[in-house]
């Protein structure tokens, strides 16, 4: 691959990693039954970190997220595919997949607390 098509590729994977602003906002996912911390997120997808489980780019599965909102908090399920995995930083990230309603409208609705807060 020549360095001008090589440097295209890089920025359209940066590209792709900021399609929507991204949060701080602390969540938790949970995948089997493992609780990871998220890093960032925004409502396409999540990055956690300290992840050495079993998936790996490409593949697709489910994981429940912990949102702390006001009140009671909640909780979703979501279906993900795996974009990639960094080794070094045991970061993984995930893609929803698709973005549900109730994921989609839970995940604004907490970003629009934590902005209230000046947290995000």
């Amino acid at each position: 691959m020549s360095q001008s098509t090589s440097e295209s590729v890089d920025r359209s994977l940066s590209d792709d990693r900021r399609r929507a602003p991204r949060a701080t906002a602390p969540m938790t996912a949970v995948v089997g039954s493992t609780p990871y911390t998220i890093d960032d997120w925004n409502t396409h997808g999540i990055k956690i970190v300290g992840y050495y489980g079993n998936l790996k780019p490409d593949d697709r599965a489910e994981l429940r997220v912990l949102v702390p909102t006001a009140g009671p908090g909640a909780l979703f399920n979501a279906k993900i595919s795996v974009r990639r995995y960094d080794p070094e930083t045991a970061a993984l990230t995930l893609l929803f997949d698709p973005a549900e309603p109730v994921a989609t409208t839970t995940l604004n609705r907490y970003l629009h607390e934590m902005v209230a807060q000046g947290c995000a």
